[in-house]
């Protein structure tokens, strides 16, 4: 049974190597403690005793000598050889005296008795204090001898130390005896009560080992007869070992209890939690939203809402959202996978890497919005993405339904307030919206990108926003593929019919108002009391036929402040028409194109407020619309105060085109060739670089030219000058022949064609 015993408890706990037994323990140490005591006997009392011994025969030694050198005296005073023998003979009676001498102040033996053994020459010694001289066998003392009479001698007694060296002998042999038999003794009772100890220890240790194994059933220690703590012990560990059994039957019962317990609170979570699960199923096969997760491979939870299933098709074999929404659509497939790729990478913050997936995508009829809840682990690394699918497309129908109607009370507002704008807007749009849709099937020219640029912009002055993010989707086809997709290009007729029906009742009869100023009318009817020419009066009246200048330019006016706005810069705009007026229909396409020329000073040119303060310039920008009329040119004129034009810009791109450059006139030109533009991106406003192109082509179109002043940080001046006899072939040779300059002529630091 004991191998057993041993054998579970190794497997219970860790076996300490084996090293000496506590028999042999105790045993080394009462040895060690004999051997320290039988050391102390033998040696260190010994050698205090030979010490004490040597000590008394140097101070009999030292006495023998002062007395001797007293005795002495008269010997040496009269040379009495006799004398001194008598009291050689008195010393000599000691068995340790083995030789003396007495020598006079020369050095010469008065007498002597024995031979010295050991040598003197050189001591010198006083009778009150003898001089000791040791050697190995004997220790000698020497003495001045001093008479009353004036001689003077010395005195040598020489003591043997054989007695004492034999006594010294025999002590260490006593003493080593002595030790050996108190080893002897030592080590036999050691080894009895290391025996004892260990057999009693030996039960205990072996009775702790069983009951660390878990063999709680052995019987009780036996105390023997001895009162002792190892008694105590055994006592103790038999009491320990009933209160362990006596404990652990309670904790058998109290696990049995608890057992029961969690099996019956186990049966009631499952069936709960079988109850959530099904209440949870239940939400998502009826919910009208899509909940799933996907998890950082991309692969989706195998608990998702059941619509997504009707709007995305089952789940692919792979389990990857990409490849779900890959069914619907490739291209957005690609474009979850590769953005998902991104996030496993961690080169970003997981928000801005979640914010590039797709948010948007189009399954046949229905519209889904795609939103991303990242799901964190408690030390703050993403560990999975909630994804939220939403049909949308009611809530699409209906913002759309509601900017259509924004759309037709904004365009009856102008109608009431400007209707010929708008009529000549809606014509020359329908025009550019036809050209848009034939040229489209037959190819991308720089004239089609042009039209609908211009489009974009007449479109977002009037407040038509669905027309002009059509055409900005449009330009952003002809930037990423170089083509235009044909349901944009369907939409886009779709969107302009249906305004054309919604407005055709307001528009579909277009009456001419003549705009007549009072003093124009004043000037007439004096002209007609006067009896004054009849063809004065014939040119007069033709010239009321024709638009005041003042209406486009107030209504660009108009436009560019909205556009301001919205860019927030504050900018004044004065209005100068000269008194000019002309044919509304053969200049409404170069005011439709016109804009294109604000929309670049206010988002190119004009500085922000903060900007043009820290330049020393007034906060509010300035744009200046003049027209003026004299006998050589008409002139139509831009400017502005802003920042002028970056030339250096201007030809770094042009040589990215491949355009020729060589004097100031080519970077004119430049500025208006199609694909050119100086901002670093694109915007809703401007960035395209076509829309100084379609501008040019419209004065052109008149047989007019372009002209540019720009001067870095005071402005640019943009002057569309024609000869004036396009202004004036409609007025008559009589009215034409009465025009007077009433400008000088700007001053032209660059021109182009």
């Amino acid at each position: 049974m004991e191998p057993a015993s041993k054998s579970a408890g190794s497997r219970g706990r860790a076996v300490p190597p084996r090293g000496f037994t506590i028999r042999q323990k105790l045993l080394a140490l009462i040895v060690l403690l004999v051997a320290g005591v039988v050391a102390l006997l033998a040696v260190y009392l010994p050698a205090g005793q030979l010490a004490a011994m040597r000590a008394s025969l140097e101070a009999k030694s030292v006495a023998y000598a002062r007395l001797a050198s007293k005795q002495l005296e008269p010997a040496v005073a009269f040379d009495d050889r006799e004398t001194a023998r008598e009291v050689f003979d008195s010393v000599a009676q000691d068995p340790e005296v083995d030789s003396l001498c007495l020598l006079n102040a020369r050095g010469e033996v008065l007498a002597e008795r024995g031979s010295l053994h050991t040598r003197i020459a050189g001591v010198r010694a006083a009778p009150s204090a003898p001089v000791l001289v040791r050697s190995n066998d004997h220790v000698t003392a020497v003495a001045e001898v001093a008479s009353l009479e004036g001689p003077r001698g010395t005195v040598v007694i020489e003591l043997s130390i054989a007695r004492l060296a034999s006594e010294q002998r025999n002590v260490r042999k006593n003493a080593l005896l002595a030790g050996l038999l108190a080893l002897v003794i030592g080590i036999g009772g050691a080894s009895l009560i290391a025996t004892s100890l260990s057999r009693r220890l030996g039960g205990i240790a072996r009775f702790a080992d069983a009951v660390a194994a878990g063999n709680l059933d052995q019987p009780a220690l036996e105390a023997d007869s001895a009162r002792d703590e190892i008694s105590t012990v055994a006592v103790a560990f038999n009491t320990m070992l009933g209160k362990i059994r006596s404990l652990i039957g309670e904790l058998q019962r109290a696990a049995e209890e608890e057992q029961r317990r969690l099996e019956r609170l186990v049966l009631e979570r499952t069936e709960e939690l079988h109850e959530r699960n099904a209440d949870l199923k239940r939400v998502l096969e009826n919910v009208g939203q899509g909940f799933l997760t996907v998890d950082l491979t991309g692969r989706m939870s195998r608990e998702r809402s059941a619509v997504l299933e009707r709007w995305l098709g089952p789940a692919p074999q792979s389990g990857l959202f990409a490849d779900a929404l890959g069914q619907a659509s490739p291209a957005l497939g690609d474009w979850f996978a590769a953005g998902w790729e991104e996030l496993q990478g961690g080169v970003m913050p997981p928000e801005v890497s979640l914010d590039q997936l797709p948010k948007r995508a189009t399954v046949g009829e229905v519209e889904l919005e795609l939103a991303y809840r990242p799901i964190v682990r408690a030390d703050g690394e993403l560990d999975r993405v909630l994804v939220v699918v939403s049909d949308i497309t009611a809530r699409l129908l209906s913002e759309q339904a509601e900017a259509h109607e924004r759309e037709l009370t904004t365009l009856f507002v102008r109608a009431i307030s400007d209707r010929a704008g708008l009529l000549d807007f809606l014509a020359e749009s329908s025009a550019q919206v036809e050209y848009i849709v034939a040229k489209s099937a037959v190819g991308v020219d720089a004239v089609l990108k042009r039209a609908l640029h211009t489009l974009k912009g007449n479109a977002a002055i009037y407040g038509v926003e669905t027309v002009a993010s059509l055409c900005h989707r449009l330009e952003d086809d002809l930037a990423e593929s170089g083509k235009l997709e044909p349901s944009d290009i369907a939409a886009l007729q779709s969107r302009w019919h249906a305004l054309q029906a919604k407005l055709h009742p307001l528009v579909a009869t277009r009456t001419q108002k003549l705009a007549i100023e009072p003093a124009e009318l004043q000037a007439i009817v004096a002209l007609l009391e006067a009896g004054g020419p009849r063809a004065g009066a014939i040119s007069a009246l033709r010239r009321l036929r024709l638009e005041p200048s003042e209406l486009p330019l107030g209504r660009l006016s108009e436009q560019a402040s909205a556009l301001a706005a919205q860019l927030d810069k504050p900018v004044a705009i004065s209005v100068d028409a000269g008194d000019v007026r002309l044919k509304a229909d053969e200049w409404s396409a170069f005011w439709n194109a016109s804009i294109h020329v604000l929309r670049n000073s206010l988002d190119h040119g004009l500085e922000l407020a903060e900007e043009r303060t820290h330049a020393g310039k007034p906060a509010t920008g300035s744009i200046r619309l003049r027209t003026w009329l004299n006998r050589e040119h008409f002139t139509i004129e831009f400017a502005d105060d802003g920042r002028g034009i970056d030339w250096t810009a201007v030809e770094g791109q042009a040589r990215q085109l491949g355009l020729a450059m060589g004097d100031r006139k080519a970077l004119v030109d430049a500025l208006f060739t199609d694909g050119l533009s100086t901002r670093a991106g694109v915007t809703e406003f401007s960035g395209r670089g076509v829309g100084l192109g379609a501008v040019r082509e419209a004065c052109r179109a008149l047989g007019g030219a372009v002209e540019i002043d720009s001067e870095r940080g005071v402005g640019t001046t943009f002057r569309f000058v024609w000869p004036a006899r396009v202004v004036t072939r409609h007025l008559g040779s009589a009215a034409a022949s009465t025009v007077r300059a009433s400008q000088p002529p700007p001053e032209r630091l660059a021109q182009g064609s």
